[in-house]
């Protein structure tokens, strides 16, 4: 007689052989949850389609503009909440249709001809924004560009193009001001709203040019630049691999790598399976930053950290939510947890973030570090009903991983990432 087995016996047999090969468990495994996107890295290279890298020290280059100065800011002017209004008159050469370009971080309003041909009056990243008319030559028009300044870094380009040159910086020759001077006349203000009161000083200048980019690069004075060349960053045995280096490049003293994702979700369940970077120095990052910035720039909209490590504190594990509210050093909040994970740079562990409308849990290996309820908290403490999209990297010193100093003899340090995956609620 043939004994058939247990139909229960034979399901977890499955269960364990689909875990040894990357199968991502079933529905009924993670019970409300199904699965909507994942990239295992069985190709033999990144998904262009799936990924996408940030490049560079992240501080914002415009080429096409020149170099932009870093001095924008009249001197005892308020760093923050600023606006600026500036005023005079475009001398143009050809009869042509024109694009204006008015890259700000962050409001802009442009005005030619009495026209308003830009207007993106909110918080927002450095961002370019264009705006088109039609003009004669050797005619003089008003101009008038209004800016204002929430919080961090700043910018203000402002650029054009014609069918008779290409797109540039507008020179101070083609600007002039009312008193026949070269450049527009600003008034700033220290206030957002364009408005001098009894209360408040303004400051007049001439500015020959609008060209300016401000701030500190990815904004925690940090040592790398990020490439997607295959030595920092490239497929290799079904695992995603970001490796830091200790090279010179473009100025940096460090490469390496940073890598997100062009899907973007509201809500859902984000596994990681990653094996970290060792070294002291070292600063590396499983994390969500949001995709259309609807409460304005950083921190305003949040950052969702599944994890953060520094090297010089190995195995430690800290996953964070970053809000206006309470931004930076979030250690005793409740926007923090930690749990130390010895195994953390030799081994495989699963980092999951479960973010809802109501409640975001992060975990390791099913271990939860931290929960955060929405309650009745407004949007400056949950800025979290939008889309974020993933993002991974190692960062190298740093206002925290650098706080320790960096041993170069950590080079070449690698993350490795087995896979990534994301559900829904049924």
């Amino acid at each position: 007689m043939i004994i058939k087995p247990k139909p229960i016996l034979f399901l977890g047999f499955l269960i364990i052989i689909s875990g040894l090969n990357g199968i991502p468990p079933s529905n009924s495994e993670l019970g409300d949850w199904d699965i909507v996107w994942q990239d295992e890295f069985n190709d033999s290279t990144i998904n262009s389609s799936d990924w996408e890298f940030d490049i560079g020290t992240g501080a914002p280059v415009f080429d096409v503009y020149g170099i932009s100065s870093p001095l924008f800011i009249p001197e005892g002017f308020p760093k923050d909440n600023f606006s600026v209004r500036w005023k005079g008159k475009l001398k143009t050469e050809y009869s042509s249709d024109y694009t204006f370009y008015a890259l700000s971080d962050d409001g802009v309003r442009l005005y030619v001809d009495d026209h308003l041909i830009i207007d993106q009056w909110k918080p927002q990243p450095a961002r370019e924004s264009a705006g088109k008319i039609t003009l004669q030559a050797n005619q003089k028009y008003s101009i008038q560009v209004e800016y204002f300044e929430e919080g961090g870094g700043e910018a203000m380009i402002l650029g054009w193009e014609c069918d008779s040159f290409p797109k540039g910086l507008i020179p101070s020759k083609n600007l002039v001001t009312d008193t026949g001077e070269p450049g527009l006349k600003g008034t700033y203000f220290p206030n957002k709203s364009l408005e001098k009161t009894s209360s408040n000083t303004t400051i007049t200048r001439i500015d020959k040019e609008l060209n300016w980019i401000t701030g500190d690069g990815w904004g925690n004075n940090e040592l790398q630049y990020y490439t997607d060349d295959a030595n920092n960053i490239r497929i290799k045995n079904g695992k995603l691999i970001i490796v830091a280096r200790k090279e010179s490049f473009r100025g940096s003293e460090y490469t390496s790598a940073r890598i997100k994702t062009k899907n973007s979700w509201k809500y859902g369940r984000f596994e990681i399976r990653a094996k970290l970077p060792k070294g002291r120095g070292t600063w590396s990052a499983l994390w969500a930053l949001p995709t259309d910035w609807i409460y304005g720039p950083w921190p305003y909209s949040g950052e969702i950290d599944i994890l953060e490590h520094v090297g010089f504190n190995e195995g430690n594990i800290v996953g964070s939510l970053h809000t206006i509210a309470h931004a930076g050093d979030l250690s005793g909040t409740d926007q923090q947890g930690t749990i130390n994970i010895p195994n953390a740079c030799r081994e495989f562990n699963n980092y999951i973030l479960e973010w809802t409308e109501n409640e975001i849990s992060v975990s390791v290996n099913n271990k939860n570090i931290f929960k955060y309820a929405k309650g009745n908290k407004p949007w400056e403490r949950w800025p979290f009903d939008q889309r974020f999209h993933l993002l991974f990297n190692i960062a190298i010193g740093g206002w925290w991983g650098g706080a320790k100093g960096v041993d170069n003899d950590a080079f070449p340090t690698t993350m490795e990432i087995d896979y990534v995956r994301v559900y829904a609620k049924k």
